[in-house]
């Protein structure tokens, strides 16, 4: 059986937990709370904390975005891990930057702009950002967030940042300067560990991969704890006639389907989620006379195209026992 879930906001539980241990951190609103690894947790939450500049690296759907969206967005989430690490509990100011909208390496600085019909240059959101974080850096966390770094449309645009992202004085054209001993980075991308440049449209600059002094990885959960994860939620939800054979069958697609994509299969279907799973498991409750592969194409294998539709087929009736032309269908007997 898979370790315990921790909760993050009780400081007794969560410090019970162990290095890889899974810590449920409080939902952004609208959204699922996250299970992750404490060791993870705490390894980015220290960097931040100690103005690290660092590679969050995973595969699309890995929960990147989510992450970094939780400790920003649900205070507490941070505030608990550091209160727990016995660092100075200050607020986390994030400032997220899009880097697939700079296409040349100027864009970084200044970019045209046009204001009642005449154009001028304004200084970047990455600068203005820069010049907002030195102003608070003794009151809060500091975090420059590059967002999707592996989508920038060009090389140059990777190299432009190694003006700006340093552990000294960043200079600002205009005379300005900004202590980068003050200001964590983060930047995001799809490279796995150095080998997944999957979904990226530049080769990643080495120069840039220089400047990263922490590197974190994140990568889907395996069967057995993302089942636990769907125990806790199904019963959170209320889908509670949902039986543990189908909840297990249904994170068993979800790995199949990752195991495909990765060997160049099914890349018209995104990797599944614990959204996706979900969706999967209210539809079958509310319609138990549906079989699992019209309940599967209208959730997790919604999105496949003409020509991975044979092949999504397969992998549906592997996961699921199914026989081709079979009329019998394990889901509507599980209900």
């Amino acid at each position: 059986m898979a370790d315990m879930i921790f909760h993050v906001q009780n400081r007794g539980e969560y410090d019970k937990a162990g290095p890889s241990d899974l810590v449920r951190l409080l939902p952004v609103e609208g959204a699922n709370p996250l299970f992750l690894p404490k060791s993870l947790l705490e390894l980015l939450v220290f960097s931040i904390a100690n103005h690290e500049i660092v590679h969050l690296s995973g595969p699309t759907g890995s929960a990147k975005t989510s992450l970094l969206e939780a400790l920003y967005l649900v205070p507490e989430n941070f505030s608990a891990i550091c209160r727990s690490l016995g660092l100075r509990d200050l607020p986390l100011r994030v400032y997220p930057i899009q880097m697939a909208t700079y296409e040349a390496p100027g864009e970084l600085y200044q970019r045209r702009a046009l204001k009642d019909g005449t154009t001028y240059d304004e200084r970047s959101g990455l600068v203005l950002a820069l010049l907002e974080a030195g102003k608070t850096s003794d009151t809060c966390y500091n975090l420059i967030w590059l967002r999707e770094i592996g989508r920038v449309h060009s090389a140059s645009v990777q190299g432009g940042l190694l003006d700006l992202i340093d552990k000294g004085d960043i200079f600002i054209p205009g005379g300005e300067s900004v202590d980068g001993r003050r200001i964590a980075w983060v930047a995001d991308s799809n490279y796995q560990a150095e080998t997944d440049a999957t979904h990226t449209l530049v080769t990643f600059d080495d120069a840039l991969k220089r400047r990263f002094s922490v590197n974190l990885t994140l990568d889907y959960l395996d069967a057995e704890r993302e089942v636990q994860i769907l125990e806790h939620l199904t019963a959170e939800k209320g889908l509670t006639s949902v039986p543990g054979e189908l909840l297990r069958k249904v994170v068993g697609l979800g790995q199949k389907i990752r195991m495909h994509r990765s060997q160049g299969e099914l890349q018209s279907v995104p990797p599944p989620t614990i959204y996706g799973y979900l969706a999967f498991l209210r539809l079958a409750q509310f319609f138990p006379k549906l079989d699992s592969k019209a309940i599967a194409m209208a959730s997790m294998l919604g999105n496949a195209a003409a020509e991975d539709r044979d092949h999504a087929s397969a992998v549906l009736n592997e996961v699921f026992g199914l026989q081709a032309g079979a009329h019998d269908d394990p889901i509507a007997g599980c209900f």
